[in-house]
């Protein structure tokens, strides 16, 4: 079939498709603004409904526990069609009452979820404010998944702890992350890619033009992810584009190594270019096909959203001269990333998941992998992550993906802010409910964080998950975690590198992993300085998050 043909069958698919779509939600407006349009709700102990935003009225649900939930709101204009892999534009203003009782589609993913749609910039809202100007904390979740999958809570007991929770959508996989000479082309800055983070930048201007109308402090955001959305965090702390958009992060098992941070046209040491990658996956998608005499942005918004989910690409913020000025690992090293205080930790056993069929079955099998994974550069570094016999290969093995996967970064974010004046709090998760013996896996704080254990959880997981959220709340209320009836938390600093360990019974340590996270900084700037790539990809397994 010609390249042609195919962009016809294409275009006239997405055609229907997007007819289809507009009529349903045409009806769903009229449907809403015929029942709401002449009413105002004033709600029991809450805020009166309809709610006015700067694009229309919105009239949410009010839970059993008295928190009002607004569920799907568009915070950006669909990005489809032309608007593929461009930056967010302003959601298309509504007449009437909007009806947002229930969350908007997820963005599309290989994952499967129930409602999925490249239309997809929504946002959940759930505050207990009484009265628009209480002028409550606001915490903008910013969900992982390695930037190509879902994974999150719902927001409502984060509410009912006295902050709005703000929940976000974000363009995931090579929606969010493409870059292609022929996008680049059309960008008045001469560059692509980084629409997921460009489409957060959005979500925080929507809350700061519209958090007021849920009783919400707009002088008063902090911005929280774990994994991928610590990744965000990271990037948003990383560029000037966000500034005065928050005034406190929170960075859950920042997602940030070399595999996922790119340069947009050259390569960094360890990541070819962005643009070459995204050349590479279309032109595999359109092998034997004749590209010559086509607009080829035009052949790539032909594709539909399952073709784009299928490319061979891979995600990665991309350090473009514009959204991120020089490598975020720079801009920290600097203290130039944007100043305000932290809170990063990440788990003591990161990397079970990921290690676990892929042991080596000997020390000398170790150091093969390690010495190959880091090339001419990293000879000390991996002397740090061999096992001295072989009882001890499997938790070294843990070590390396843990430190290289999540660790450094999420330091590194503790590290910037002592730098450039901030408090700053470091913090290791080690609570495996489920096997108590064993180091807590990836994403185990999470369900502690949002306090959204199992009615049958242990009285001592219980009193961990609300002092894990009443230490997240009170930061974000007061840039301290610390508050009576919690356990002090102390601040990190250079020297003593204290931290909070977190677990049933929560204590203080120092000094966690630091002659090997010191040693890996030095090995990656190193080779990110010698733009020399060590041989093979780093590290050998595709990891997806």
């Amino acid at each position: 079939m010609s390249l042609f043909s195919l962009m016809c069958t294409s275009t006239i698919t997405r055609t229907w498709s997007a007819l289809y779509t507009a009529l349903i939600k045409k009806y769903i407006r009229l449907i809403g603004s015929s029942i709401l349009a002449s009413l105002s709700i004033t709600a029991a102990g809450g805020l009166d409904q309809p709610v006015q935003l700067v694009s229309g009225k919105v009239a949410g649900t009010t839970l059993d526990s008295g928190v009002q939930s607004f569920l799907g709101i568009p915070f950006a204009a669909a990005p489809t069609g032309d608007l593929r892999w461009k930056p967010p534009e302003p959601p298309i203003p509504w007449s009437g009452v909007r009806i947002v009782d229930r969350k908007g589609p997820n963005c599309l993913q290989s994952r499967g979820r129930s409602l999925m749609s490249e239309d997809c910039l929504y946002l959940d809202v759930w505050t207990k404010a009484e009265t628009t100007s209480d002028k409550l904390p606001v915490m903008v979740w910013i969900h992982g998944g390695g930037w190509a999958m879902k994974a999150t809570y719902d927001g409502d007991v984060f509410a009912s702890h006295g902050v709005i929770l703000v929940a976000v959508n974000y363009r995931m996989g090579a929606f969010g992350w493409m870059a292609h000479p022929a996008l680049s082309a059309e960008s008045p800055y001469g560059i692509s890619g980084n629409y997921g983070i460009l489409d957060h930048i959005a979500a925080l201007e929507w809350v700061q033009e519209n958090i007021e109308s849920f009783g919400g402090d707009k002088n008063n955001v902090t911005i929280f992810g774990e994994s991928a959305g610590g990744g965000s965090v990271y990037a948003l702390l990383a560029t000037p584009r966000s500034g005065g958009l928050f005034h406190k992060a929170i960075a859950q098992s920042t997602w940030i190594n070399t595999t996922n941070v790119s340069n947009l046209k050259s390569h960094n040491g360890f990541m070819q270019s962005a643009e070459k990658r995204g050349v590479a996956a279309i032109e595999k998608h359109f092998a034997g096909t004749d590209q010559s005499e086509t607009d080829i942005s035009e052949v790539m918004r032909s594709l539909s959203g399952k073709e784009v989910l299928e490319l061979d690409h891979q995600v990665a913020l991309i350090v473009d001269g514009w959204l991120f000025e020089q490598a975020p690992i720079d801009t920290f090293k600097e203290g130039k990333q944007h100043r305000v205080p932290v809170i990063s930790g990440y788990n003591d056993g990161e990397g079970l998941g990921y290690s676990r069929r892929n042991i080596p079955d000997s020390v000398m099998q170790q150091r093969e992998r390690r010495l190959r994974q880091l090339g001419d550069l990293g000879d000390s570094l991996a002397e740090l992550y061999i096992a001295k016999n072989k009882s001890d290969v499997r938790d070294v093995e843990v070590d390396y993906t843990s430190d290289d996967m999540f660790v450094r970064a999420s330091r590194e974010i503790a590290q910037a802010a002592v730098r450039s004046g901030q408090d700053s709090y470091l913090y290791v998760f080690g609570r495996n409910a489920n096997q108590p013996e064993e180091r807590a896996p990836h994403y185990a704080e999470v369900k502690y964080v949002f306090n959204k254990l199992k009615s049958d959880a242990l009285p001592e997981d219980q009193d961990l998950a609300k002092s894990m959220i009443g230490y997240w709340t009170t930061f974000a209320r007061t840039g301290s975690p610390n508050h009576d009836g919690l356990v002090p938390w102390p601040k990190y600093d250079l020297k003593s590198q204290n931290y909070q360990f977190l677990d049933t019974s929560i204590s203080q340590g120092s000094r966690d992993r630091r002659t090997r996270l010191d040693a890996m900084d030095s090995y990656v700037r190193s080779r990110y300085a010698t733009k020399r790539p060590p041989g093979v990809s780093w590290p050998i397994e595709n990891l997806t998050e």
